[in-house]
């Protein structure tokens, strides 16, 4: 899933991912330090290295010299303050680890996506894709003394508590990290440098001067030695300043004083030292952590950016190259640290536009959240409200939304109240927190403030506002209110221009889906999987699918199309759908609970209990904290089924029970409350009590009177009651309106035609009673519904062994149903792979009927052509065939295609005849 398609909604590391993570390129004349790098060797054999030391103690030189020449190759990063927040912090650690260039495609490792919000779940996940490589993963933390005290260094601690597997951690700090140091200790796995190791000995200063032409008498290197301490920075900057010093001894008697005040005068020498020309450029440039050609351009008015950054970095002078392409450059912290206090002392407004052609540059670039730390470090609050509003608010919907709050978090109250971008711009943070109470008073706070803008912002704040109030009604599982504010959203986005909003595009597929998600949960089924299927296409075509809105558009199909009885359909949409949690390592998260909700009902349907089962405890692990009502009403309600199916009646009313205690507080949608009706009379029909599922059946088309039409499943178990009851007759004129027009929903219609069989055979109709069931076994046999053949009460076993082998057709689908029933056992089925197909493999192989190319798949799939090759090669391994077709034909003896072969993704459907649950 790590492919273009994400760009648009995840948010964009842009040109600066891979400099961020890679092993920083090392310096013409750079001493290697032997001693130092066989004990960092010893150190990652069997645990945690810790290298501590004060600023320019060449800690980052060190390990750099020491990873470049590693195999395999070493993770690399590069810590920043905003790090702080354990969302990002491991969303980067993660980025770190796949820009390693020799992560095996196929690994999960590859395929993992840091979640929207931070999920201690997905570190253990993390850790387990590096512990499954072939051998242990180093990564270097950095200046992670940035983050000392934050949740991001708490979560590294827990995790380090916990075990690191096959993870090995550098640290490099300043400061002691609050990681479990006595633990490793004791248990002999941590290594410790600290700034005594790192002092440099004669040797090693003698050779870092001669790389800058400096030779001293060993009485001079003595006295350097003894005033710097062997300080990595005060030796670089002594040796150029020595460079052309007069009288060297003398510039080396001069020196006194502390580490900070060697550097002082250092920096003093040779900045002064440099051309004012020079300098300027340094002052200009040093407010971006990272520098480029064109960067510096922008910054600067030059056109010479890219020949300055080669000379400093050829002169040593602490710009140190970030690839291999002389593209990239950083300053070394601490030069730079000094370089932006010099320009916040004597140019404090010259800084604030800096930072503001900063955001300028990385906001034409696409480069959204680094464009906003710019106008946030400028204080350019104003600015920052309407850049997140009309740009960077597309990145609330990705793996970005921390930072993005993290940015919005000190805004002058005096502003929010006050100025209606502002406020607005607020809003965005309340949803990136999932902070449903706040949003809501801050959508009607900004709505008061608008009359104070020009028109057109207004109408654009206001378009924002309508978008995040769709998003709000979602969080609060209010399906009717989703609909309409997300159709007042796609109405005020419709004229909205791109170069007026970029984020438009981000916030039409915000509303269209929550729009969906609305019309399903108010069981308007065809209008939700039209806007489904519209919606999939249109993100697709931007090259816009996320792991995000991969599960909520495929796992709400798939919830759809098992509704319908489409299991085929259902179960590719459930394998996309999964197959994205489980490369994304978001198995446990609740984006993925829709997905469990429609696995569970294919499963319950097909009378697979002990999957149903396991598909309900994962979705509902999934739910959390972060409670989706839907999803969690939906695995209740199909719970209470599977119970119902188990003959443990007691636990399936004790799961009704329990459901309307959690939702006691919600106005749940209406086709909810039908469908738990439904199950209701479900339970009542097992529990043998047909003359009150009439009662109850009655009463809930009361209720629903004048708003929905009949409901197919309402009729069909009302005609269970009656057939249960002892009345075939009136379970004939119940279902007379369906016989005369049968449901497209295959669910009620196998109930449909089962139950017709039933009462037709005790009325002694023996051939309406065979035509009924080859009806009934018609419909279900293609998509292996088996569930209405279990539950439809005494009888089905002697109709199916009477009439069931009539059709040959069906007669291996009614063999199946007389085994579960408990009639002759069926023939051995062939024996499955040894080794279970992943949810990806599965739905590789459901296309391989299809006339589809490798790359026809890969589209389908959002996947790689190298990774459906790598797919391909695993299935043909696990299912001992050698070529596409023998895998069809042996996957088809398996029963894995589930009989006719899916289709490619085709244009949206017609409305279901009798919308309802299945």
């Amino acid at each position: 899933m790590r492919t273009a398609r994400t760009r648009g909604l995840v948010g964009a590391s842009g040109v600066l991912s891979a400099t961020r993570s890679r092993v920083p390129r090392l310096p013409a004349g750079l001493v290697r330090r032997p001693r130092l790098e066989r004990l960092l060797d010893d150190g990652v054999a069997v645990g945690t290295v810790v290298v501590s030391g004060p600023a320019g103690s060449g800690k980052t030189l060190l390990l750099a010299s020491w990873a470049a020449g590693r195999r395999p190759p070493v993770a690399w990063l590069s810590v920043e303050p905003s790090d702080a927040d354990p969302h990002q912090f491991w969303a980067r650690v993660l980025a770190s680890l796949q820009a390693v260039d020799d992560v095996p495609p196929a690994s999960l490792l590859a395929t993992l996506h840091a979640p929207s919000t931070h999920d201690p779940r997905f570190v253990s996940v993390l850790v387990e894709a590096c512990t499954a490589l072939p051998g242990p993963r180093v990564l270097v933390l950095d200046d992670a003394h940035l983050i000392d005290g934050t949740p991001a260094e708490r979560s590294l601690a827990g995790v380090v508590r916990r075990g690191l597997g096959g993870l090995r951690l550098v640290v490099a700090t300043r400061t002691v990290p609050g990681l479990p140091l006595q633990r490793l200790r004791l248990e002999g796995r941590l290594t410790e440098l600290g700034a005594g190791d790192l002092q440099f000995d004669a040797a090693e200063a003698a050779q870092l001067l001669r790389a800058h032409g400096v030779v001293l008498r060993p009485a001079q290197l003595a006295t350097l030695l003894e005033k710097t301490e062997g300080w990595a920075a005060g030796l670089r900057l002594a040796a150029l300043s020595l460079e052309s010093a007069g009288d060297v001894g003398a510039a080396v008697e001069q020196l006194a004083g502390d580490q900070r005040a060697v550097a002082d005068y250092f920096v003093q020498e040779v900045l002064d030292g440099q051309d004012p020309e020079l300098t300027g450029f340094l002052l200009d440039t040093c407010v971006v952590h990272r520098i480029s050609g064109d960067l510096a351009d922008a910054l600067t008015g030059r056109s010479d950016g890219r020949l300055l950054l080669g000379r400093l970095a050829r002169a040593n002078l602490f710009v140190v190259a970030l690839d291999d392409r002389n593209e990239w450059y950083r300053y070394h912290q601490l030069f730079g640290d000094l370089l932006r206090h010099r320009l916040r002392a004597r140019a404090p407004g010259r800084r604030q536009e800096l930072h503001r052609r900063a955001a300028a540059w990385f906001a034409a670039r696409g480069e959204l959240l680094e464009a906003a730390r710019h106008l946030r470090a400028a204080e350019d609050w104003t600015a920052l409200a309407r850049f997140v509003l009309r740009a960077a608010g597309a990145e609330m919907l990705g793996t970005e939304r921390a930072a993005l709050v993290a940015l919005l978090a000190d805004v002058p109250v005096d502003l929010v109240t006050r100025h209606a971008e502002v406020a607005a711009a607020t809003t965005v943070a309340s949803y990136a927190e999932y902070d449903a109470g706040g949003l809501a008073s801050r959508i009607a706070r900004a709505r008061t403030l608008l009359p104070g803008l020009p028109a057109r912002d207004a109408q654009l704040t206001e378009a924002v506002l309508t978008t995040l109030e769709a998003l709000l009604a979602w969080m609060r599982a209010d399906a009717a209110a989703q609909v309409r504010s997300s159709e007042r959203a796609l109405r005020r986005l419709e004229d909205v221009l791109p170069e007026e909003m970029p984020a438009a595009p981000v916030y039409r597929i915000a509303a269209t889906t929550v729009q969906a998600m609305g019309r399903l949960w108010s069981g308007e089924l065809g209008e939700a999987e039209t806007a489904l299927r519209r919606t999939v296409t249109a993100v697709s075509a931007r090259q816009a699918m996320t792991p995000v809105l991969a599960l909520h558009l495929h796992g709400n199909l798939a919830v759809l199309e098992a509704m319908g009885g489409r299991l085929h359909e259902a179960r590719r949409d459930v394998d996309i759908a999964l197959a994205v949690a489980e490369e994304s390592g978001w198995t446990f998260l609740p984006q993925a609970a829709t997905a469990y909700v429609a696995e569970s009902l294919i499963r319950l349907l097909e009378v697979d209990t002990e999957a149903c089962a396991a598909a309900l405890a994962r979705g509902r692990a999934c739910v959390g904290d972060l409670r989706d009502r839907y999803a969690e009403t939906g695995l209740s309600l199909v719970g209470a089924r599977l119970e119902v199916s188990r003959g443990d009646l007691r636990a399936a009313r004790a799961a009704l029970a329990q459901l309307r205690r959690r939702t006691a507080g919600w106005a749940m949608p209406r086709f909810l409350e039908q469908w738990c009706t439904l199950v209701e009379a479900e339970v009542l029909l097992a529990e043998g009590h047909p003359e009150e599922v009439a009662r109850l059946l009655a009463a809930a088309r009361t209720a629903a009177a004048g708003v929905e039409r009949p409901h197919a499943h309402r009729l069909v178990l009302l005609a269970r009651s009656r057939l249960l009851a002892g009345r075939p007759q009136e379970c004939l004129q119940v279902l007379r309106p369906l016989l005369e027009e049968p449901p497209e929903d295959r669910g009620p219609a196998t109930d449909l035609w089962v139950l017709a069989a039933l009462a037709h055979d005790r009325l002694r109709e023996d051939a309406p009673a065979q035509a009924a069931l080859d009806r009934a076994l018609a419909v279900a046999a293609p998509e292996g519904i088996a569930r209405p053949f279990l539950v439809a009460g005494d009888g089905t076993l002697r109709l199916l062994q009477r009439y069931g082998r009539a059709h040959p057709d069906h007669d291996g689908f009614a063999a199946h149903l007389v085994e579960r029933l408990g009639g002759a056992a069926r023939p051995a089925a062939p024996p499955a792979p040894a080794e279970p197909l992943t949810n990806r493999e599965r739905s590789v192989l459901q296309l391989l009927p299809t006339m589809m190319s490798n790359s026809e798949i890969a589209g389908e799939l959002y996947l790689s052509v190298n990774t459906v090759k790598v797919h391909l090669k695993s299935l043909y391994r696990k299912l001992g065939v050698g070529t596409r077709r023998q895998a069809v034909l042996r996957a088809a003896e398996l029963g894995l295609l589930g009989g006719s072969p899916p289709a490619p993704r085709s244009p949206a459907r017609g409305d279901p005849a009798a919308p309802g649950p299945a």
